[in-house]
């Protein structure tokens, strides 16, 4: 089996369901964190609760305090899904262009009403395997990989995801935002990503200036990259 398919996990949308309201499904009885590892049996794990969004406060604190000004930028976020970092960068920045990428057709017909129905014109939604986007890629200022494609996809296919990114962002001063590092993502696969490729870019986290309702441990898991 995938490594991926070892796991006990449930997918979850942190913009949807923060810490808090999850804390209150669970009292409800209509969540559980853990899981039954024995059938029948009082003996429970932890559940690995694993989100392919970012909070209302996350991607606040990211277009506000993480990332540097993207006026006139092109910001492309990669597996848009609900698309909630397009609707953030359009409130937060001042960017010329926000692109979405999203292979699943219901997603992008809901993402294409909420664009329409709020008048977000800096916004496009493509309907597409970023596989086929190496332009998009190579012109982007900003891509965004959160939780990507670790969970869809077999080791081969995320490897060849993988080597789409790296031979496309190649212009100096890209900057690559991850969820989780590039290096936990592919050490996963076993990979490296290439020599002199890219640089992590340090930010410092003010822990006192986090409001309560926004998870601390996830924002020390956004990694940022500048391609050198």
């Amino acid at each position: 089996k995938q490594w991926y398919q070892r796991r006990v996990r449930e997918h979850i949308y942190a913009f949807l369901f923060p810490d808090d309201v999850l804390d209150d499904l669970c009292d409800e009885g209509k969540m559980s964190r853990h899981y039954c590892s024995n059938c029948g049996s009082k003996k429970t794990q932890k559940l690995d609760l694993v989100s392919h969004s970012f909070s209302v406060w996350e991607l606040k604190w990211l277009f506000t305090k993480i990332l540097p000004p993207l006026a006139n930028k092109v910001i492309l976020d990669v597996g848009s899904r609900l698309g909630c970092v397009l609707y953030a960068a359009a409130e937060y920045t001042n960017a010329s262009r926000i692109i979405g990428v999203e292979l699943n057709p219901d997603f992008c017909a809901l993402q294409n009403s909420i664009i329409e129905q709020y008048s977000y014109d800096k916004i496009e939604v493509i309907q597409a395997d970023i596989r086929t986007q190496d332009q998009l890629l190579r012109s982007s200022d900003v891509i965004i990989l959160n939780n990507v494609f670790e969970h869809f996809m077999s080791c081969e296919d995320q490897a060849k995801c993988w080597d789409v990114v790296f031979g496309s962002v190649k212009r100096k001063g890209q900057v690559i935002v991850t969820v989780p590092s590039l290096q936990e993502s592919l050490d996963e696969l076993n990979g490296q990503f290439p020599d002199n490729w890219v640089s992590e870019i340090e930010w410092q986290l003010d822990e006192e200036l986090v409001p309560d309702e926004c998870d601390l441990e996830s924002l020390k898991s956004v990694h940022l990259y500048q391609v050198m």
